[in-house]
């Protein structure tokens, strides 16, 4: 019969992959130049800031996950906390999407004028990308609930062959 993880010890296999997850992706980020120049691949500006970006808001997932899991809420079914997410990461959501520059250019001016000092804020603020990817990752990874508990089904069960199974199948136990 196979190993299979249920429970307690599925969660902690999951803490411990989580863990090691986003140890990877941090490297995967810190060293991605030197990595794409190992492999000679070559992209273009905007899909290089797109797979930082992406590798940062998976990194956050992961250690957003590793709270969830060590808290391991009573939930009755795994599930995604929309309300959570809402709550937790709409603001660095926004602020990742307001990060490229001529949105924000055209939001300082339109609301600010040409008041410089106002827009370098501005720039400094929304200009932090990996700040709001981990952040967005983090809000997602907190967001998932999930559960540990065995699902019952009704056709399947852990009942020993004998006198249960004639009483729940209608056979006769006495037959040889």
């Amino acid at each position: 019969m196979p190993f299979i993880l249920r429970g307690q010890h599925m969660r902690f296999f999951l803490i411990a992959v989580s863990f090691v997850n986003s140890l990877l992706y941090i490297m995967v980020y810190s060293y991605y130049n030197n990595i794409m120049d190992i492999f000679g691949i070559t992209f273009s500006a905007a899909a290089q800031s797109f797979f930082k970006i992406l590798i940062l808001v998976i990194a956050g997932f992961c250690i957003g996950l590793i709270p969830m899991l060590l808290l391991s809420p009573g939930m009755k079914r795994s599930r995604f906390d929309i309300k959570n997410f809402a709550l937790t990461g709409i603001v660095p959501l926004i602020f990742l999407l307001l990060s490229p520059g001529q949105v924000t250019d055209f939001i300082a001016s339109a609301v600010f004028g040409n008041n410089e000092k106002i827009r370098e804020a501005l720039f400094y603020l929304l200009s932090r990308q990996a700040i709001w990817s981990v952040w967005s990752g983090f809000a997602l990874g907190t967001s998932v609930k999930i559960c540990f508990k065995r699902k019952n089904y009704r056709h399947s069960g852990d009942i020993i062959p004998g006198k249960e199974e004639a009483a729940i199948t209608g056979g006769d136990d006495s037959r040889p």
